[in-house]
């Protein structure tokens, strides 16, 4: 039973400063998106952008607890692994960064282009047609994406990096280290 409380203080950390982030990065400081909006684009990945924005709060509602849904799977996958890989917590800060860089690409990279708000507003309905959106995804690795691109690619790997998965390994590393 102890690990489903850090698997969801985890979870919960991870995504409060994530979300925090967002709200103020695409708000205030950039784009003057609200947070609705920010919350109606997680929402967008399971029923599209259009119906997320016609959908008001009920659509942020659900994209605020498709947040924190995802954060906490992030959460239990490291705090499962780290019950059998020592080194997780052990060396959590190292362990942590390169865990939230490679949620950074699953989520960037895999998760949001075969969700429904990646090309054709739909899930991936076939193996080609992921291939494709998968293909499309990784292309803007070497530096598509446009002007903005360069700015949120180092601001979303931090993110990822520092506010997920440090988080996520710190609290692995105080609650499951003291059992190793």
């Amino acid at each position: 039973m102890k690990f489903v409380w850090v698997i969801l203080l985890g979870g919960l950390a991870a995504g409060a400063l994530d979300i925090l982030y967002a709200f103020v990065v695409f708000g205030p400081l950039s784009y003057g998106i609200s947070p609705e909006r920010v919350l109606q684009s997680v929402a967008a990945g399971l029923i599209g952008r259009e119906a997320s924005r016609d959908g008001g709060m009920e659509t942020a509602l659900l994209g605020l607890g498709l947040h924190f849904l995802i954060a906490t799977l992030m959460a239990a996958v490291y705090v499962l692994l780290a019950t059998r890989i020592t080194a997780l917590t052990r060396q959590a800060v190292l362990w942590g960064l390169v865990y939230g860089l490679i949620l950074y690409v699953a989520m960037n990279y895999v998760v949001v282009p075969l969700s429904a708000a990646g090309a054709n507003l739909h899930f991936a309905s076939s193996f080609a047609e992921a291939g494709e959106r998968l293909g499309a995804a990784f292309s803007q690795v070497r530096g598509g994406g446009g002007d903005d691109y360069p700015w949120l690619i180092w601001g979303t790997i931090f993110t990822h990096a520092v506010l997920v998965g440090l988080p996520i390994a710190l609290i692995a590393k105080r609650f499951v280290g003291q059992q190793a």
